[in-house]
């Protein structure tokens, strides 16, 4: 999750998704909004499924991936994670 600072569309976090983790992405939803009530700052939460279709993935690839792309998302787009 992370708070919206700037000009930002959804679909920014979509494509870099895709682009760090390619066809192992399932699905991508915005499972939370939320504006702080004093500050009036957005915050969204996403959840990433991820699947192979010919082997189990193993934690340590995904947290690899999520970090990955937590990096991606802090240096590209106008947020600060949570």
């Amino acid at each position: 999750s992370f708070w919206i600072d700037g000009d930002f569309h959804v679909n920014e976090v979509l494509d870099l998704t895709r682009q760090v983790a390619g066809d192992l992405v399932e699905q991508v939803e915005c499972v939370d909004q939320f504006v702080h009530p004093k500050t009036q700052r957005e915050s969204h939460c996403y959840r990433i499924t991820y699947r192979s279709m010919d082997r189990s993935l193993t934690n340590a690839e995904i947290d690899e991936l999520q970090e990955e792309l937590r990096q991606e998302i802090a240096t590209k787009l106008p947020v600060e994670l949570r």
